[in-house]
């Protein structure tokens, strides 16, 4: 049997929960539910490199829409919302008050 992290575990069943809101008959929702694990992988794997682990943690999970398209959360703690923002921020170019350097 393989190891399973996260989203995507099967039950006590045996059956795999995708992670997502409710499912309605005839959507595929298990394609565009990789997809956006991928893309949630990815993301996870930078926002690590970011250091945004431990107490300043935010994660990228994968779910889905009604409609059946991916779709890619962040969840976090507030800390880590912030320093999430003062990379962003940094990134952008702009300083610690929010407008862009040299205006």
């Amino acid at each position: 049997m393989p190891e399973w992290e996260g989203e995507g575990r099967p039950d006590e069943n045996g059956e795999i929960f995708l992670g997502g809101g409710p499912k309605l008959e005839g959507v595929d929702y298990e394609g565009p539910w990789l997809e956006a694990r991928a893309a949630a992988e990815q993301l996870n794997a930078i926002l690590t490199g970011l250091g945004l682990q431990g107490p300043d943690l935010v994660r990228a999970q994968a779910g889905w829409s009604d409609d059946g398209h991916g779709v890619v959360f962040l969840k976090g703690t507030a800390s880590g919302a912030r320093r999430l923002g003062e990379v962003l921020d940094r990134m952008a170019g702009r300083n610690e008050c929010g407008s862009t350097c040299g205006e």
